[in-house]
């Protein structure tokens, strides 16, 4: 049985919010500051939800620790709740004969050992199996080093050649652009390989060989949705990795071109991705960079949106199919200035910014979401 639109969404979310509490726990994990036997499952791979549950339980210093770090400890800590309920009702239906296999397990976490939470140099990201619904799933954190902001600074345009053309079909395409602009902090920061000369393809792809058949999906929030972004554009690029590639992210700032949005489109209507971009209204994030250095590099946004507004408006959500044109300049502008210039605007933007609220407003909205179809490839069928 495959999940719902909505189910698909709100998962992406918790996993996103979770890469921020698991870099968190192994940092603490390997300076024995957990309770017992807790020090050594925090660094263990593979890690299921239900390990996960009881770090959480056993360490109740966590909501202080959290919210010293400026996280949410309310949300990391529901957000396991929800995944070990997802895996209770698993059990229960594998029990009456329906399934045979419930285990989702984190494979794989990318975080240096020896540095801290705040002081990683390289970017952090997890992967995911899922057996029951054979998908293995990527996940990008978001901002919260040094590294991570030194990445989101680097706004001038990086052109590279276009990727869509690596794909047997569309080698040949004469109206594809032999080259395509994307931000250059991002692209830089996703393809950085570490001392080994390792990078996130090449991390992957040795799992995807080990569970041959299983669909690739991809997410993050803020930076990690940029980066999940523009990984899910090269995968969908592959000729060796199963489509359609799957990506779903949260408060995403802006990544590319206009000849990289009119090569996704292409990308889009052939089935080879699906990316569906969340946007909580007054979240600025989504609306920079305003501008690159380079003056014939405009950014605009790449994938269908989903914009989630305020409970005060009588429309509660917008779909809003790939943009075909480029943003406003002056409507990035002004955000951008909100976002960094304009105190009285920074805590109302913190709070819009924050997967929580993000939350906060996917649940409201649930029904609304349901009514737009059952799955992902519905939406794009609805709006194309």
């Amino acid at each position: 049985m495959k999940d719902s639109l909505y189910d698909q969404i709100k998962m992406s979310l918790l996993l996103s919010e979770l890469t921020y509490a698991l870099s968190l726990i192994r940092e603490l994990g390997r300076k024995n500051q957990l309770e017992g036997d807790d020090n050594m499952t925090a660094l263990k791979i593979p890690l299921n939800a239900a390990e996960f549950q009881r770090i959480i339980q056993n360490n109740p210093q966590l909501t202080s620790i959290f919210e010293s770090q400026n996280e949410d400890a309310t949300m990391q800590f529901s957000a396991v709740d929800e995944m070990k309920e997802n895996e209770r009702k698993l059990m229960r239906r594998s029990i009456m004969g329906q399934i045979t296999d419930m285990h989702s397990d984190m494979v794989f976490f990318k975080d240096q050992p020896d540095k801290g939470y705040r002081e990683q140099t390289e970017m952090v990201f997890g992967i995911t199996v899922n057996r029951n619904k054979k998908r293995v799933t990527i996940v990008f954190r978001g901002s919260r080093t040094p590294a991570d902001w030194a990445a989101n600074r680097k706004f001038d345009g990086l052109a590279v050649p276009n990727p869509v053309k690596n794909l047997d079909e569309f080698t040949n395409v004469a109206s594809l652009p032999d080259e395509v602009c994307f931000h250059k902090g991002f692209y830089e920061y996703l393809h950085r390989k570490d001392e080994t000369g390792v990078g996130v393809f090449e991390i992957l792809m040795p799992i995807l060989v080990q569970y041959p058949g299983y669909s690739l999906h991809v997410a993050g929030h803020s930076l990690g949705g940029a980066l999940a972004s523009i990984f899910a554009v090269e995968a969908a690029c592959r000729n060796d990795i199963i489509k359609p590639v799957k990506c779903i992210t949260h408060a995403q700032p802006l990544v590319g071109d206009i000849r990289l949005l009119q090569s996704v489109r292409m990308l889009e209507t052939s089935g080879n991705l699906l990316l569906l971009r969340t946007r909580n209204s007054g979240d600025g994030v989504p609306s920079v960079p305003a501008f690159s250095k380079i003056p014939s590099f405009t950014y605009t946004h790449i994938g269908m949106e989903l914009k989630l507004y305020d409970d005060n408006k009588s429309k509660r959500i917008k779909i809003i199919k790939s943009e075909m044109r480029v943003r406003n300049f002056f409507l990035n502008f002004k955000a951008m200035m909100i976002l960094f210039v304009i105190k009285a605007g920074k805590d109302k933007q913190r709070r819009n910014h924050s997967l929580t609220e993000y939350l906060r407003r996917l649940e409201k909205c649930k029904e609304e979401i349901r009514s737009l179809g059952e799955t992902l490839e519905d939406i794009y069928s609805g709006v194309r």
